[in-house]
C-alpha cells in the first residue's frame, strides 16, 4: 500500500511535470516520521523521466542551545530553528525564477559542515522536511505529502539516530507539534501516508 501511494504521486507528478521547468514536491511531517525513505523511493521513481533533486530541511535547521530551548516556544521558537524567510529568498523562489542555487549545509546537531550543494532550476524538487509545506512556501508548491506517524515511534527514530545527545529531541517536537496543529498542515496537504508502513 506505501509503495503503490508513493507511484501514484509520482504518476501525478509525471502529468504534473513540464520538461525545461522545474516542478516542487513538499514532504512535511514530524521528525522521524519516515520522510527522508519516502523522499528516496519517490526520487527513485521520478528518475526515468525527469531529474530527481532532494533538498534536505535538515541542512538548514539551526541548533538551539538548553538556555533557548527554555526560553522559546511556539512561534518563537519555529523560527528559531528554521527562517522561513530565507528559505523562501533564497532557495525556492530563485529556483523557480531558473537559476542556479548554490549552498553550504551544516549539520545542525554537531554543527559540522558539509560540502557544497548545487540544485539546478529544473527537474523534480523533492522537499524533504519539517516545514517543507508552510504557508510560508505552499504557493510555491506543486505537490504536497504528509507522513503521519505516531508520536512513540517518531521519538524512538529520533533517540536512534547517530547523534551528540538526545536532550534537544522534546522541545523539538513540542515546536513541529504546534507549527503543524498551527498551518493544519495535516489537511492542507494532497496526500497523507502512513510512516509506519515502510
Amino acid at each position: 500500500m506505501w509503495f503503490e501511494q508513493i507511484q501514484r504521486i509520482a504518476e501525478l507528478a509525471h502529468r504534473r511535470y513540464r520538461p525545461g521547468q522545474l516542478l516542487v514536491i513538499a514532504v512535511d511531517g514530524c521528525g522521524g516520521a519516515g520522510k527522508t525513505t519516502l523522499c528516496q523511493t519517490l526520487a527513485q521513481q521520478v528518475q526515468p523521466w525527469a531529474q530527481a533533486q532532494v533538498l534536505k530541511l535538515d541542512d538548514l535547521y539551526q541548533p538551539l542551545s538548553l538556555t533557548q530551548q527554555v526560553r522559546l516556544e511556539d512561534a518563537a521558537a519555529q523560527k528559531a530553528y528554521f527562517n522561513l524567510a530565507s528559505y523562501r529568498q533564497t532557495l525556492l523562489q530563485p529556483l523557480l525564477q531558473g537559476d542556479l542555487v548554490n549552498y553550504r549545509p551544516h549539520d545542525w546537531l554537531d554543527g559540522k559542515g558539509k560540502a557544497s550543494v548545487v540544485l539546478q532550476p529544473k527537474g523534480v524538487l523533492i522537499i524533504d522536511g519539517v516545514y517543507a509545506f508552510s504557508r510560508a512556501v505552499r504557493e510555491l508548491v506543486d505537490i504536497s505529502v504528509y507522513v503521519d506517524t505516531p508520536l512513540k515511534l517518531r521519538t524512538q527514530r529520533l533517540q536512534e539516530r547517530p547523534q551528540p545527545c538526545i536532550d534537544w529531541v522534546p522541545h523539538w517536537q513540542r515546536t513541529e507539534a504546534w507549527h503543524h496543529q498551527h498551518e493544519d498542515t495535516l489537511t492542507a496537504v494532497d496526500f497523507v501516508l502512513a510512516g509506519t508502513q515502510q
